[in-house]
Order: C-alpha cells, then sequence, then structure tokens
C-alpha cells in the first residue's frame, strides 16, 4: 500500500485534561490513551504527539488508526462532560507527514 493510502485524513478525539501532583494528565475519552504534560500549554501538543504515535503503530501492525484501542474508563468520560473549559492550540499541531488530529480538549477540575 502506497504511503497516501495508509494515511487517514482527519481523526476526531476528545480528551480531558487534569492537574495531579504537579503534572497535568490528559486522558483521551474514545481511544485509552493517556500522557502527561508540565504545563498546561503543553497539554495539546503532547496528547496530539501521543495520538499520533498510536497511531502509527496500529498501521505499523496492519490495522486502520487507534484500530483496537479501546475506551477510556467511564469515569473520565463523566469528566469530560462535566468540564467547563476547553484547551484548544493556537499553532497547527500536523505536519504534512502525519494525519491531522481534530482535538476537542476539556480541562477538568481534578481526577
Amino acid at each position: 500500500m502506497g504511503r497516501n493510502q495508509n494515511r487517514t485524513r482527519d481523526v476526531a478525539v476528545r480528551a480531558v485534561a487534569f492537574e495531579e501532583d504537579g503534572v497535568w494528565v490528559v486522558q483521551g475519552i474514545e481511544y485509552d490513551i493517556c500522557t502527561h504534560a508540565k504545563e498546561a500549554a503543553e497539554v495539546p501538543q503532547a496528547f496530539y504527539r501521543a495520538v499520533i504515535e498510536n497511531i502509527c503503530i496500529t498501521q505499523h501492525l496492519g490495522r486502520r488508526p487507534l484500530e483496537g484501542i479501546k475506551p477510556a474508563p467511564k469515569r473520565f468520560r463523566e469528566m469530560f462532560e462535566r468540564a467547563e473549559s476547553r484547551l484548544m492550540p493556537v499553532h497547527e499541531l500536523g505536519s504534512p507527514e502525519l494525519p491531522r488530529a481534530d482535538m476537542d480538549i476539556r480541562l477538568a477540575e481534578h481526577a
């Protein structure tokens, strides 16, 4: 399969971010992908990187992007739904070599 045929155009992902012990934890909702960042401003880039890494791994295994990654536990979806603020990147996070992620990251008070 050619390089462009193996790419996905857009991957929509939702995540909840919360501070825990001085670290920002970012937990995916539809996909149980979790990462962390030192500062709130780093959350979108950290989560984007984690999603792209997972896309690359699943494609390397011969699967569709993110195929086989289960949803996060229900409590994270509930945190996401209760959140009142959203984090959005100011600049484009993608590169021409990798799919662009459409992210909805919401800030929660705590886990």
